[in-house]
């Protein structure tokens, strides 16, 4: 692959990237408004706790779960959950010819 097709491909990757990260966060201020929303019919509504109807609890798990997917996607697309492993061990040399009588 020449170096020209590598820096186009680069380029795109990385054009892409930022449009997720546009999505994501359109996506992230939609389910903010649309959270605060529910929250103050949820405090509206005369519901005792534990009586809560099951399509209630049904719209705020959808509502976890849809922000645990764009949290994901925007790690992912931050490069936030990139591993970079740094070798932390002491360094052991080895040298040979080492007689154990004159140590």
């Amino acid at each position: 692959m020449s170096k020209k097709s590598e820096k186009d491909i680069n380029l795109k990757k990385q054009e892409v990237n930022k449009k997720h990260i546009e999505y994501y966060d359109k996506v992230l201020e939609i389910l903010g408004f649309v959270l605060d929303e529910y929250s103050r019919e949820l405090t509206k509504a005369d519901i005792e706790f534990l009586e809560m109807p099951k399509n209630s609890i049904a719209t705020f798990d959808f509502l976890i779960s849809s922000i645990i997917k764009v949290q994901k996607g925007q790690r992912l697309a931050l490069g936030l959950d990139e591993d970079i492993y740094e070798d932390t061990s002491p360094q052991i040399n080895i040298i040979e010819g080492v007689s154990e009588a004159k140590i």
